[in-house]
């Protein structure tokens, strides 16, 4: 079948994309710059340009792209005002656009990507924008699932480039709070498989589902593993979250995009695993996929190694 898509040049989006393709699927990418769509994907798949933030511009995409079935996945993890990107305008007033559009032209499901954390009183903006856009899409009569992953593992994770630049020139690390923070790795294909399952799946309609991997690690756990797949030796140094985020302040100014920002510090406002939420069900990929999801090891071995061989020089 059909499926729109936005966010299909990112991350995850990639992923999701061919596994649409792979699925039998014919995907149809709402995008800023099909050139861009096109590099990445070839003849493939269709790319329509279009302003998220212009309901008429929407609608006319919609209509051309003729699907009955949409996957949202566009995000950011940091924000740049002057720029205009923004939690506020990307995590909820583009869903909002889109979903308002969707249900005029008839979208029979949404697949909507949100993040493991997002709740009621969380205190971070990034969480705070992904829950408006949650209830709005549940308020708003479309048939949907949304999905709220853990951590993402895969070669394009911005964490391995991140930690790769920073530790080639000085090789230390500093821990937020020690670095006891527990996630919940799960694997980029997972994710894509779940957002492709989703779309037929009818007992999980109108739920919202946790995708986490079979493993809970401390951030000083994944940091090591990275480090000891990397080859490289990295001292961890523990230190105050209100001081990194001072730091994630600094970096802000003057870093585009920053390794770290301020807010990330409040998205550690728990640890980012399954089961703690009452509104989720906790075993999305077992229940999307009927399989277990892929294995830590074997996933952050896949990740680092296959970042090492694309983007090493």
């Amino acid at each position: 079948m059909k499926v729109l898509v936005t966010g299909g040049t990112g991350f995850v989006g990639r992923y999701v994309v061919r596994e649409l393709i792979a699925s039998g699927h014919d995907p149809v990418l709402l995008v800023r710059d099909a050139e861009k769509a096109k590099t990445i994907f070839g003849e493939s798949v269709k790319a329509i340009e279009v302003d998220f933030y212009s309901k008429d511009s929407l609608g006319r995409a919609l209509e051309e792209g003729g699907a009955g079935y949409l996957i949202h996945l566009i995000g950011i993890l940091f924000e740049i005002p002057r720029r205009g990107i923004t939690f506020e305008r990307v995590h909820y007033e583009i869903p909002k656009n889109l979903y308002e559009v969707a249900k005029d032209k008839g979208i029979k499901k949404v697949v909507h990507m949100s993040a493991l954390g997002t709740a009621d009183g969380a205190p971070s903006r990034y969480h705070q924008t992904k829950r408006r856009a949650e209830k709005f899409l549940i308020e708003s009569g479309l048939n949907y699932v949304i999905l709220r992953p853990s951590l993402i593992l895969g070669p394009e994770q911005k964490l391995f480039a991140d930690m790769d630049r920073i530790t080639r020139i000085f090789p230390v690390v500093a821990l937020p709070g020690g670095g006891g923070y527990r996630f919940a790795p799960v694997s980029v294909r997972d994710v894509a498989r779940c957002f492709v399952k989703a779309l037929t799946k009818r007992k999980t309609d109108r739920k919202i589902l946790a995708l986490c991997g079979p493993k809970e690690v401390t951030f000083r756990k994944l940091l090591e593993d990275t480090f000891r797949l990397m080859g490289r030796k990295v001292l961890l140094v523990p230190m105050p979250k209100s001081l990194i985020s001072l730091a994630g302040l600094v970096a802000e100014k003057i870093l585009q995009p920053p390794p770290f920002s301020s807010d990330q510090m409040k998205m550690m406002w728990r640890d980012n695993v399954c089961g703690l939420d009452p509104d989720e069900l906790s075993e999305g990929v077992r229940l999307l996929t009927d399989s277990q999801p892929e294995s830590y090891e074997e996933t952050l071995r896949w990740s680092v190694e296959s970042y090492m061989f694309t983007y090493w020089k």
